[in-house]
């Protein structure tokens, strides 16, 4: 009779623990088989296909309390699992709520959006006067890489400090590059280079925006040619559309002269010699021409 007893105990503790692993497969696999759009908690490392392992189960068992430290925030501050259970309740609509019931992988992810979600919502940008790189001596203001940030990135991103470190890294290599240029053109050029490298570049930026049409350098062209005839009618003319680049920088050029000279006002201060006119001006001009290339004769 004991023995009876024995062998119907181990058989009951044997049929309880079974119906308790198909128990908690079965709740598994409804987890898993239920559709969530949320789209926040990957599960597919969890096999619902076989049979849980005894020591999956004791595992399980044995989560974590609340209060332990899962990790640590950018600012030093520690990530309490409370936080991930609540994260993982949410953003499964209650399915899981517990972060030990995720394998390592998964853990890491939610430990990852917890810290990326802290990092946002605690963000404190540097006032615009801070200084956020110094090239050879010379300081780059916030404000001034705010500024390229935004044009660089047509107003998508404002602020440096949202930037990674790789990212700040190129952006201030950008900025850095007026300032070596123009330490080298102190360095090896002369005033007057310097005024010929600005007045270069001054007209390219004038020519970018100055616009031509077709029309304009046709008509240039056409006036030209009549001209060219005119002195000699045997002349080759080349065709239109080998001189079209010559013919749109000389289109240039003049407007660009016509506008810086439209409101120039000019004074001339003239001697007290009375003015020769023109037509005695080109009358000596002509006798200057004739006059042979002798030596004087005494």
């Amino acid at each position: 009779m004991k023995k009876f007893l024995i062998v119907l105990g181990l058989t009951s503790a044997f049929l309880m623990s079974t119906l308790s692993a198909d128990a908690l497969k079965n709740s598994l696999t409804n987890i898993l088989h239920t559709k969530d759009s949320s789209g926040m908690v990957n599960l597919n490392g969890v096999s619902v296909g076989a049979k849980p392992k005894q020591r999956m189960i004791n595992q399980a068992r044995k989560s974590r309390p609340a209060s332990a430290v899962i990790g640590r925030y950018n600012d030093g501050k520690p990530v309490h699992k409370r936080e991930a259970d609540k994260y993982i309740t949410k953003a499964t609509k209650g399915k899981i709520k517990d972060l030990d019931l995720l394998p390592k992988k998964q853990r890491l992810m939610v430990l990852k959006d917890l810290q990326r979600m802290y990092a946002i919502k605690h963000f404190k940008s540097r006032p615009a006067k801070a200084v956020v790189a110094i090239v050879n001596g010379q300081k780059i203001h916030k404000k001034s890489a705010d500024h390229y940030l935004k044009l660089v990135t047509k107003g998508k991103v404002t602020d440096f400090d949202k930037l990674d470190k790789k990212q700040r890294l190129v952006l201030i290599k950008e900025l850095a590059r007026p300032i070596v240029l123009q330490a080298d053109i102190d360095q090896n050029l002369t005033k007057d280079e310097k005024e010929a490298v600005l007045s270069q570049a001054w007209l390219q930026k004038q020519r970018a925006t100055t616009k031509v049409t077709n029309e304009q350098m046709l008509a240039l062209y056409e006036a030209k040619k009549a001209k060219a005839l005119a002195v000699n009618p045997q002349a080759q003319i080349p065709p239109y559309i080998s001189l079209g680049e010559n013919l749109k920088n000389e289109i240039i050029e003049k407007e660009i002269m016509a506008h810086l000279m439209k409101n120039v006002n000019i004074t001339v201060n003239f001697d007290s010699n009375k003015t020769v006119p023109s037509s005695q001006s080109n009358e000596s001009s002509e006798k200057l021409d004739k006059i042979s290339d002798k030596k004087e004769t005494k």
